[in-house]
């Protein structure tokens, strides 16, 4: 928000509260200010916005349809983004830990689920109440009951979960049961938190949103509304930003050792100009049997999942690095050129290297 205030020249004062940087739209009904910014979570947070005199934009996707115009994450691409990680491990279990009456956590379901039908695969689900506003014990009575669904799930078995804190949950619930994780459950959280990710054991994989990216689109909306613009009539949706793999997905849910040789080998050597026949060679099987392997297990032939690891290594390079010179990305990602990244990267995501990087960047 504040990198679009200074690219657009506004002079913009905000107004948060001291500590705990947060106010609801309930405490600012007489606030006589501009604009709003708001997470709108609750109905009464809905009503409450649609009445203010000042314009609103809400930046929550906890409710389904918003009073207000919306710039948000898109969820169901999380969801997505999800489950081919965990499809890429191996994994033909599933399962999701989401929120009852929550539109991100039913929105980051329908993509995951989704997306794993693509594949034959269905997952089971859990879901709790979510604790706004809440007080008193509850979150214990939560914590024994995802224990007790966790300890019913077939194993190895990849859970999603619809946020880093819940993650944390479905780990701390995993060692209450004496559940080993990544083995039995691997787990992928939402948000990229790094104060739960890093902090936790095992470390935790989760997607990683376009914070800065959202925040900018929303200050633009504002900006617009202030300005006497009407909105648009759909929510304005930012894709997630990619998959970060720490220890908690750190294991291949394969049987056969040669073929979690194989893909071992290709994570450790992706930047490298391997080969299917490499692949085989290393994991001394024939090609045949490789392609036959990667078919039944994964979905998708060696050459696609080497492809498709190489196109998700792209993608961070080129956020994560934004001066890199696009040939040194090509490069570090394993493609023989800049020429065949180029035309993998728009098959795959309909736009050019160069332009994602424009955008993810911004």
């Amino acid at each position: 928000m504040t990198r679009y205030a200074a690219e657009h020249s506004r002079s913009w004062s905000y107004t948060v509260a001291p500590e705990s940087l947060t106010l609801s739209v309930l405490d600012l009904v007489d606030w006589p200010g501009d604009g709003v910014l708001a997470a709108i979570n609750t109905p009464a947070e809905a009503d409450c916005a649609v009445g203010m005199s000042a314009p609103v934009v809400n930046i929550s996707s906890a409710i389904e349809a918003s009073p207000v115009p919306r710039a948000m994450v898109d969820n169901a691409a999380i969801g997505r983004l999800a489950a081919e990680h965990l499809l890429g491990r191996g994994f033909t279990n599933f399962a999701f830990y989401g929120l009852e009456g929550v539109e991100y956590s039913r929105a980051r379901w329908s993509g995951f689920s989704e997306r794993l039908a693509q594949n034959d695969a269905v997952c089971e689900q859990h879901l709790s109440t979510p604790t706004f506003g809440f007080r008193g014990t509850v979150w214990l009575e939560q914590h024994q009951q995802l224990a007790d669904w966790l300890q019913a799930l077939p194993t190895p078995c990849g859970v999603f979960a619809v946020s880093d804190y819940r993650a944390r949950h479905v780990l701390d619930a995993c060692r209450q049961s004496q559940i080993s994780t990544p083995d039995k459950v691997a787990v992928v959280g939402v948000d990229n938190e790094q104060v739960i990710c890093e902090h936790v054991q095992p470390t935790l994989t989760s997607v990683a949103r376009n914070d800065q990216l959202e925040g900018y689109r929303a200050a633009e909306l504002l900006d617009r509304l202030m300005s006497g613009e009407s909105p648009a009539p759909a929510d304005i949706t930012v894709p997630p930003l990619e998959v970060v793999e720490r220890d908690s997905t750190a294991m291949f849910a394969v049987s056969d050792a040669r073929l979690r040789r194989a893909l071992s080998y290709l994570h450790d050597y992706i930047a490298d100009p391997i080969t299917v026949d490499e692949l085989a060679k290393q994991s001394e099987v024939s090609r045949r049997w490789l392609e036959y392997a990667f078919r039944d297990v994964l979905g998708e032939t060696p050459y696609q999942y080497l492809r498709r690891q190489r196109l998700l290594l792209a993608k961070h390079l080129l956020k994560e690095n934004p001066k890199e010179n696009i040939s040194r990305v090509a490069q570090r990602s394993g493609f023989s050129s800049v020429k065949q990244m180029r035309v993998a990267f728009q098959r795959e995501f309909g736009v050019t290297p160069g332009h994602y990087r424009q955008v993810m960047n911004r």
